[in-house]
């Protein structure tokens, strides 16, 4: 059993964490949303007991940030952890002091829990599994709970080491990654959005909830994943709304790839990786069939190449092993990371979509929990971004977005909706709170 006491703990930020905490900015905070929407109005004070206990079943969480001189590190928090109304501005930043200095933020607003997570902290999956043991804790402070917690991590039981491990570290190879790896990770310069953006706090918020095998039948009759099948649409709805016929640029989408399914794994840290697929509008016909072929070669490309996301690993662990960037004061590594995103306003992916796939609960739960959904972070250079989660039959693809526009949203879901899938289309209607 993994020792819980919480004046002995002290971890380092996984591997694969480490640029996190140096690319926070006044404006940008790299957080993302899981949300769980409940059949009933969210009590605030049995989802702040609920949030006390089970926070000991996630010890990794329990942690604040901390600076040293030559990286940054977690500490344990003996604080409690806080629960709070939703002010409902999406994703501001958290003010650590007042969150008495957690990296996630728990909310509620109506039948909706939500976490805002630090993306330092964790990744999606992770994250996925604290929000499925709150929500399971909560029932129980509500009197609704029930032996059955398949797939859910309980109070009370043993915390694995194993999910307490530095994954990326346990795969480490050292590879010469100037070979080649460090240039496909950051690929060109490639088609931006652009467009009238919100000036004053929170993101757009768009949604679309469908049901999935509906989704899954399209993507079916297309020959590829959903994953590919929504890639693909964005890609094609953005070169309808935005793009001339004439660019040079390719318009990209950055993929997050959950390495626990190729890599063996059940850490709560960050074990996650980035690929990437492109297509050029100027060369490929605005059908949505040649854009499914191109992102599904790119992708299965990217996805089945063991040896190349084991490169990807180990250039996300340089500074840990580097020895220049291990005597570097943090100081200067965090000017050297933010140096880039000031010299340039060009970017090298146009979109973020990220699947956060299949939610699992125990049957019982689900005449609790209606919805589960997923926002990720946007920021100037990517201001528009997709999360995808799938709850109880039910796909909800979550559009955050910086821009004031909404005709990309409405080309997507609409020429879904032609596609044969149903769409009940949800917005925080941002764009009337310029």
């Amino acid at each position: 059993m993994a020792n819980l006491e919480k004046q002995d703990l002290w971890y380092r930020l996984d591997n694969s964490a480490d640029l996190y905490p140096m690319s926070i900015t006044r404006t940008t905070q790299s957080l993302f949303r899981l949300s769980v929407e409940l059949d009933s109005y969210v009590d605030g004070e049995n989802l702040q007991s609920a949030l006390v206990h089970m926070l000991p079943r996630f010890p990794t969480f329990a942690v604040q940030l901390r600076r040293g001189l030559f990286r940054y590190y977690f500490d344990s928090n003996d604080l409690d952890p806080l629960v709070f109304p939703d002010d409902g501005i999406l994703l501001k930043n958290i003010d650590f002091v007042k969150n008495n200095r957690y990296l996630f933020r728990v909310c509620y607003y109506k039948k909706r829990i939500s976490v805002d997570f630090f993306h330092g902290l964790c990744d999606g999956s992770a994250a996925l599994e604290f929000l499925k043991s709150l929500v399971y804790q909560y029932l129980d402070e509500c009197g609704s709970s029930q032996p059955e917690h398949d797939d859910i991590k309980v109070v009370g039981e043993e915390v694995p080491p194993a999910e307490l491990e530095d994954s990326t570290m346990k795969y480490y190879t050292n590879y010469n990654l100037f070979g080649g790896v460090v240039g496909k990770m950051a690929g060109k310069n490639c088609f931006g959005l652009r467009g009238k953006k919100f000036k004053a706090l929170g993101y757009g918020l768009i949604q679309g909830y469908m049901d999935a095998s509906a989704l899954k039948a399209l993507a079916k009759k297309y020959d590829c994943t959903v994953t590919v099948l929504i890639a693909s649409l964005a890609l094609l709805s953005i070169a309808k709304v935005f793009v001339n016929a004439d660019t040079s640029k390719d318009i990209v989408a950055a993929i997050p790839i959950n390495l626990r399914k190729i890599f063996p794994s059940t850490t709560l840290y960050n074990f996650t990786t980035i690929t990437k697929v492109a297509v050029n509008p100027a060369y490929t016909k605005p059908e949505l069939i040649e854009y499914v072929k191109l992102v599904k070669n790119q992708l299965a490309e990217g996805v089945g190449n063991k040896q190349e996301l084991a490169e990807k690993m180990a250039l996300s662990s340089f500074m840990s092993h580097n020895w220049f960037m291990q005597i570097l004061p943090v100081g200067l590594k965090t000017f050297f990371i933010k140096l880039p995103k000031f010299i340039t306003t060009k970017t090298k992916q146009t979109l973020i979509i990220s699947n956060l796939g299949v939610v699992k609960l125990p049957e019982w739960m689900k005449k609790f929990v209606n919805r589960f959904s997923f926002n990720i972070n946007i920021s100037q250079k990517c201001p528009n971004n997709i999360g995808v989660a799938t709850y109880n039959g039910i796909t909800a693809i979550s559009f955050t977005r910086m821009l004031v526009s909404t005709e990309f949203e409405k080309t997507f879901f609409s020429t879904l909706v032609e596609e044969g899938v149903n769409v009940e289309v949800v917005s925080n209607l941002r764009e009337g709170k310029r």
